[in-house]
């Protein structure tokens, strides 16, 4: 499952957000996770986003690889983002960056 949702800020720029992603424990390791993101972003990209954004626990080094994976760089630090205190990076992916730029990640 994949929660996302395409926005417009005050400056006119579209922005894609990513609320949740879950795979059933069964079906992980297959690569049903990357597809759904991808296709949430070539969804994303076709409606003219120029970045699409997400937020994960710092703690989270399995998503943070994932997504990192997917050329998504960390943003910013949240702290105690979550109900449960801890903090959070902010991912974003640039879609509108020149090539190359994408995969400068912040050092954290």
């Amino acid at each position: 499952t994949i929660i996302c949702k395409l926005s417009v800020d005050r400056q006119g720029s579209k922005r894609g957000y990513i609320a949740m992603l879950a795979v059933d424990r069964e079906w992980r390791k297959k690569h049903i996770g990357s597809c759904l993101v991808q296709k949430a972003i070539a969804v994303m990209e076709q409606e003219g986003v120029d970045v699409v954004v997400l937020e994960t626990e710092v703690t989270n080094k399995a998503a943070l690889g994932f997504y990192e994976k997917l050329d998504f760089v960390r943003d910013k630090r949240l702290p105690k983002y979550y109900l449960n205190g801890v903090d959070a990076f902010r991912l974003k992916l640039f879609v509108t960056a020149p090539p190359g730029l994408r995969r400068i990640a912040q050092p954290y």
